[in-house]
């Protein structure tokens, strides 16, 4: 689908940006209805923020967004427009905070977990100087090697592998972040 996205979406002549056209019938319908906090606090509609991310799933991550919302209310309001703009920012701004959160857990989990493993791989090198001569002890020895390794490879893992996705959604949240916001009126 991506390499179809400039057939679905249209390009802003003027900027250059994929524009995602949203169709609401009033500032309101933005808002989470359920959400009672002042307005520049208030969250972005769940199903609202559903058609963001599948829309720009189409679009790769090079391009430059820019939303347009189009409302069915006469009159424009710039201050009605600056609180949608504002509530838009606090929203990403804050989902890109909990990624930033994810990384640093995993990062943090992943030296714990290397900490341990190394103690144990330290521990199995000191004590593999001394005899092993009954079955527990060796079975005690084969543990510390084992559990060294395998918490070595889950600290590698974390680092490596888990720590890519956090990495692709806040990249992905940074472009919606940075995103132009135009509103267009249509009398009904």
């Amino acid at each position: 689908m991506k390499e179809n996205y400039e057939k679905i979406f249209q390009r802003n002549p003027a900027n250059g940006k994929i524009i995602i056209e949203v169709s609401l019938n009033n500032y309101l319908e933005f808002f989470h209805e359920w959400d009672n906090a002042a307005f520049k606090k208030r969250d972005m509609h769940p199903e609202l923020a559903a058609f963001l991310i599948e829309c720009s799933e189409d679009i790769p991550l090079k391009e430059e967004l820019e939303i347009q919302f189009y409302l069915e209310t006469g009159a424009p309001d710039p201050q009605q427009e600056e609180t949608i703009r504002t509530s838009y920012r606090n929203f990403y701004n804050a989902l890109i905070c909990w990624e930033k959160k994810e990384v640093k857990r995993i990062i943090t989990g992943s030296g714990i977990l290397l900490l341990i493993a190394m103690t144990l791989l330290l521990l199995y090198t000191v004590l593999s100087g001394s005899d092993t001569d009954t079955i527990v002890s060796s079975v005690l020895m084969e543990s510390l090697l084992i559990g060294g390794w395998v918490l070595t490879w889950e600290a590698f893992h974390g680092i490596a592998i888990d720590i890519i996705q956090p990495f692709k959604r806040r990249k992905a949240l940074k472009r919606f972040f940075d995103t132009t916001i135009s509103f267009r009126y249509f009398s009904q």
